[in-house]
């Protein structure tokens, strides 16, 4: 094929740009961790926190919800005053974190400072396996951690031991020293334990740094056990050469594959991200985990998965939304389609800070840098898009259109039994929208504990991370307000279930589900299977 001389000076010039961009992002893990450990000029320091608090001004849609402007302003002089002496970066994050939580916003968080590995230590890592702190599921409770599940070689810890210390670190001193630099949306308390256990390997590590090898303490049944447990070494398999005729020779499991791709494979922890299964022989109960909206091609999952339960006659569906963080907001209007039998309109159009506030955030959120001249080609597309779907209303607040916020019609192989709905402090964000949704329609009970993201709002959206010019931390901010349809008039709490079930530890540690057999329970005496 012949190539023209101006496609060719445009190839040349894009190729010379990715080159460019590369060699700028190429700084070295060891000079960057050496900038880490730097103190941060006074001057410096105090420019950051006028950039943050000036971003936040400009570009949060709702930033005075669960807090006033006074008091917020007052947070942020008092960080001023604070700063009296050069601080490292890490030193400044636990300085200036705790104001970014109190707006009490879950989305928006800034990120601790992380030290990058280098190449070459990496690739050591990757060969020698998992290290000593993934080999254990770990769960905070109550203000302690304990083991969930023990994937190490040391079978003698088993689920339910606490962990007393990790290399002489209680980890009570962890959850002390990060508390106040994450929150949950407004003023639910149900998400802080659940968000620590997410985060705690994250925090040790920033504390600790990459180990080969931990010293542990466990308490179980009363007794204490000291143990050091190390990287595990991936066990190299023997390559065995085997003769296979061609009439023999085993066929790609297509099937599988397409199943991974609609229903969103996860393969470090072997499962979907939407799983359809029976609990009764007939199918009359059916239970649909959906551990995430982020996963999978979700309209032709759901048209299967529905077309399923109609096929099978199911009377009754368990939506379980425990422990979903949420995604794509799409999504769950997708799925809220399937759970209504009337027209609907699920969510208000979003509440967005001005009418550019989404230009220059959103389109490189989350991509490399080398992508940045491809991504600005199509960027006058991007903010021409934007611009038509954000409007000013009446009261003169910009809103932006959404999937949701325009008249819908139900699906035609929609459920009409019986749905319950599982949800606690770990569904949030767009799980809160389709549970809040739900809460309305009569053939839908509600069961578990309070949910960690909004019954009412949810300031999510695009979500990009800004980097403080000085100290270099990660902030991200939430653009979009977005509020769904049905609202309630208790403000900063999330969704209330109809009938209130909180696992204890007990259950917890030993893997059982009593909010499940209480549904369970229900449908026998109520005979609604």
């Amino acid at each position: 094929m012949k190539i023209t001389p101006k496609i060719t000076v445009i190839k040349s010039t894009l190729l010379l740009l990715f080159v460019l961009f590369y060699l700028v992002g190429c700084t070295s893990a060891a000079e960057y961790n050496q900038k880490l450990d730097r103190t941060i000029t006074n001057q410096k320091l105090l420019a950051d926190v006028d950039y943050v608090q000036h971003k936040l001004e400009k570009l949060h849609p709702s930033l005075y919800t669960y807090i006033s402007k006074e008091a917020l302003n007052f947070k942020f002089d008092s960080v001023r005053r604070a700063i009296d002496k050069p601080l490292t970066s890490k030193e400044f994050f636990f300085l200036l974190s705790p104001v970014i939580a109190s707006v009490r916003q879950g989305h928006m968080v800034l990120s601790p400072p992380f030290k990058k590995t280098e190449k070459k230590e990496l690739s050591r890592l990757t060969k020698l396996g998992a290290g000593p702190l993934s080999q254990f599921d770990l769960e905070w409770i109550n203000y302690k951690l304990y083991v969930a599940k023990n994937k190490s070689n040391l079978k003698a810890i088993s689920a339910g031991a606490e962990v007393i210390s990790i290399n002489q670190v209680p980890p009570q001193n962890i959850y002390n020293k990060y508390r106040n630099t994450y929150s949950s949306d407004g003023y639910n308390t149900t998400y802080i334990p659940r968000g620590f256990t997410k985060r705690f390997v994250t925090y040790f590590t920033n504390e600790m740094g990459i180990n080969d090898s931990l010293a542990y303490v466990f308490k179980q049944n009363d007794s204490l056990i000291s143990c050091v447990i190390h990287r595990q070494i991936l066990e190299k398999k023997a390559k065995v050469k085997t003769t296979v005729s061609a009439e023999n020779k085993p066929k790609p499991i297509v099937a599988d594959k397409k199943k991974q791709r609609i229903y969103g494979y996860d393969a470090t922890t072997k499962t979907y991200s939407k799983n359809l299964s029976f609990v009764a022989k007939d199918s009359s109960i059916a239970v649909l985990k959906v551990k995430d909206f982020s996963k999978g091609n979700f309209r032709k999952g759901y048209k299967e998965i529905f077309a399923t339960l109609q096929q099978k006659q199911t009377k009754t569906l368990i939506v379980d939304l425990r422990n979903n963080p949420g995604g794509r907001v799409a999504e769950a209007v997708e799925l809220y389609s399937y759970l209504t039998d009337k027209d609907f309109v699920m969510l208000q159009s979003a509440i967005v800070s001005s009418k550019t506030s989404l230009w220059k955030l959103g389109l490189f959120n989350k991509i490399p840098m080398v992508a940045y001249p491809f991504a600005a080609a199509f960027y006058p597309f991007y903010m021409g898009f934007s611009t038509l779907r954000t409007k000013k209303n009446q009261q003169g607040i910009y809103t932006y259109s959404l999937v949701g916020s325009k008249k819908r019609k139900f699906q035609p192989n929609h459920f009409s039994g019986k749905v319950y709905v599982l949800i606690n402090g770990g569904s949030f964000s767009a799980s809160c929208l389709l549970a809040s949704s739900l809460k309305s329609n009569p053939k839908v009970t509600v069961v578990g504990e309070e949910t960690g993201g909004g019954f009412n709002t949810t300031v999510a959206g695009l979500l990009p991370v800004l980097t403080l010019p000085n100290s270099k931390l990660p902030l991200r901010i939430g653009l979009m307000d977005v509020r769904t349809t049905n609202q309630t008039e208790v403000v900063g709490h999330g969704i209330y279930p109809d009938k209130e079930i909180i696992p204890t530890l007990a259950d917890r540690l030993e893997n059982k589900d009593p909010e499940m057999d209480w549904i369970l329970k229900e449908c026998t005496s109520k005979n609604i299977q």
